[in-house]
């Protein structure tokens, strides 16, 4: 159903490149005089939007101007595509303020998903319809109030923004669930050349969306009404939320796709948390000032090889597993004398390792006896002397290999 992939749904950078960067940072100074003003402004529209009831002619008027004050110019197409009997609206969710640019051309509700005030809901146009509580809840509730009230329920059946330019997210099925038409609109949002910042971002937050608004010299949102849809008598609801999908896209000049909400939300991990964490790792691993191997893996062989040997500090046992890459012949290169360091101290309070009761006592049964390393007599001749201490070389080899393998793989 789609050759998109989900990365390309959505804006990762705020500000354009290029000239255009250069015309921004040159517009800055006017943008920043342009938003603080616009902000009382703003706080002035709200009470408005709040006072005035929403079928309101009078209303309608006065918002219009005023957020083309605030820069929020709103244009229509297919207003006489709007049916009464299309109790939902569903549209494409591209902006922190689609809602607002679809109200002010069609008064509608907006189902609540936070816990808010009453008071609060009311004025930013909001309706609590318990989706907190399950789609079941949420599509009873939608029925009574498509029922008896005369404004329609509004809907983004996408669950999550996108930038509006390379194809919509998978539709919910709750908004066709509702027994009656549909009425699909389709948002486009467009900013000036010089000032082409992005009305959301992948993790961005809703009140710098709002800024953005207010900062830049205007927003245009125009807002198409397409023909009432009906799902057909032999048609599912997920199939009548595809159909809904692919008409909303066609009209767009986008694509369908099958990415969710939920993809979205891991991909915005993805982006976000874990590459920058690996990024932040490999950096600090290959930094001129941290050790070589500072990786967490490196870290547990280093471990190990000082449980085996812990007279050996660490550094001189790094720099040798950065060369060997191999827990066993490290441990052979000390013995063999092939490392230099200076013996610390071991430490008096060693964790101490539990293990099956017989390995246990079989194993502290072996370590307890001291390992005999020097010879017992005196050899006469230097041949006889180099093979004794070849062969308490050996010894020490074998003794460290063994406690080494019943400390980490049970007594074999």
């Amino acid at each position: 159903m789609t050759s998109t992939s989900i990365g390309e749904l959505f804006h990762n950078e705020r500000f354009p490149s290029g000239p255009a960067l250069v015309l921004l940072m040159l517009y800055l100074p006017v943008g920043v005089i342009l938003a603080v003003l616009r902000l009382f402004i703003g706080l002035h529209t709200f009470f408005v939007a709040c006072i005035l009831p929403k079928p309101s002619l009078f209303r309608h008027v006065v918002l219009r101007t005023m957020c083309g004050i605030l820069g929020v110019i709103i244009t229509r197409e297919g207003v006489s595509n709007v049916h009464r009997r299309a109790k939902v609206l569903v549209a494409n969710y591209t902006s922190t303020l689609d809602h607002l640019a679809i109200d002010l051309i069609m008064p509608n509700v907006l189902p609540s998903v936070w816990d808010l005030p009453p008071t609060l809901m009311w004025m930013l146009g909001y309706k609590d319809m318990e989706a907190k509580r399950g789609r079941d809840r949420l599509i009873q509730n939608a029925k009574k109030h498509i029922q008896y009230s005369p404004l329609p329920l509004l809907s983004f059946p996408e669950g999550a923004s996108t930038n509006g330019r390379v194809g919509l997210l998978k539709f919910s099925v709750w908004p066709f669930s509702m027994d009656c038409p549909v009425q699909p609109v389709v948002v486009k949002v467009k900013r000036p050349r010089f000032a082409n910042i992005s009305p959301s971002i992948l993790g961005g937050r809703w009140w710098i969306d709002i800024f953005w608004f207010l900062f830049v010299p205007f927003t245009h949102f125009h807002i198409r009404v397409l023909p009432p849809m009906s799902q057909d008598e032999d048609e599912t609801v997920e199939e009548f939320a595809q159909r809904v999908q692919q008409t909303m896209a066609k009209a767009l000049n986008i694509e369908a796709t099958a990415h969710t909400s939920s993809d979205k939300v891991e991909y915005a991990k993805q982006i976000l948390f874990i590459q920058p964490q690996t990024a932040a790792g490999q950096s600090s691993q290959y930094s001129p000032d941290s050790p070589p191997g500072g990786s967490s893996s490196s870290d547990l062989m280093i471990r190990q090889v000082q449980e085996v040997l812990p007279h050996v500090p660490q550094d001189a046992i790094r720099k040798d597993l950065a060369l060997t890459k191999d827990i066993d012949l490290t441990i052979t290169n000390i013995l063999e004398g092939r490392v230099q360091f200076s013996p610390v101290a071991p430490s008096v309070n060693e964790p101490v390792t539990v293990s099956p009761a017989k390995t246990t006592v079989k194993s502290t049964e072996r370590l307890s006896s001291p390992i005999q390393v020097a010879s017992k007599t005196f050899q006469r001749s230097s041949q006889q002397r180099h093979l004794s201490l070849q062969d308490r070389k050996k010894l020490l080899i074998d003794a460290a290999r063994q406690r080494y393998l019943e400390k980490h793989c049970g007594n074999i």
